[in-house]
């Protein structure tokens, strides 16, 4: 929804008179060799579709100190072959593994009470991870299963390293292990991870002060680049009034 928001009203609102102009004036400000890399990129992006050309020209853009906001905000926009870009749009950051499955199985949701929470008690995760569902081919011990239709598979893939996965693969494929076998390396790697945690999470909890300290810094600095996208945004409406 905010990608759009932020689509539309660059869309409207972007093309300030003598865009284009201004643009090319800012390309400028970086230096001559710099804004002959930009232009070249550019090039690359809207002829050739190079978008690996685009992201080179965004961090270059990104690393210059003076460019003012406007500025920087025309030449990301030119970059596209659009307007000026006013409103920045959100993109996904996301981690190797994108998302796990819940310890049913089914996407990990508190409201389907499938989660493993970040300081999660030992005893909880150990008892979850246990009795996770596994691949409903192997009824038996002695059945062999396949790890693409195993959720717990999926958290190997993000916390066990390439020997552990092979002895699962393997063990799975074969029946020469069991699934509590299997689930084991899950349960001590997530806690081992979760131990840091809870260590960072201690002085915290004994001192709740600290929290609130962070979170009153951290509304002080998103009203101050509220403040600014709005001021930004207000000009580019034609709403600022001197």
């Amino acid at each position: 929804m905010m990608r759009e928001v932020a689509r539309r009203f660059n869309h409207v609102y972007g093309r300030e008179p003598g865009f284009e102009d201004k643009a090319k004036a800012a390309a400028k400000k970086l230096g001559s060799r710099k804004a002959k890399v930009v232009m070249e990129l550019r090039t690359k992006y809207q002829e050739q579709g190079d978008a690996e050309a685009l992201a080179a020209a965004r961090a270059l853009l990104d690393k210059q100190g003076n460019l003012s906001v406007a500025d920087r905000e025309r030449l990301f926009g030119f970059l596209e072959g659009g307007g000026r870009m006013i409103l920045l749009e959100p993109e996904a950051l996301l981690t190797e593994a994108s998302k796990l499955p819940g310890v049913d199985g089914q996407k990990m949701s508190k409201s389907y009470d499938n989660t493993i929470s970040l300081r999660e008690d030992a005893e909880s995760l150990k008892k979850k991870i246990r009795t996770m569902p596994t691949d409903p081919a192997r009824v038996k011990r002695s059945d062999p299963g396949d790890p693409d239709k195993c959720p717990v598979w999926q958290f190997h893939l993000v916390y066990s390293d390439e020997k552990t996965r092979q002895w699962a693969n393997q063990g799975c494929r074969t029946a020469g292990i069991g699934c509590l076998e299997c689930k084991q390396p899950v349960i001590d790697a997530v806690l081992a991870e979760q131990g840091p945690m809870r260590e960072r999470a201690q002085k915290y909890l004994d001192d709740p002060t600290l929290v609130r300290n962070i979170v009153a810094d951290g509304c002080e600095k998103a009203r101050k680049l509220a403040r600014e996208t709005m001021r930004e945004v207000r000009g580019a409406m034609g709403l600022a009034y001197t």
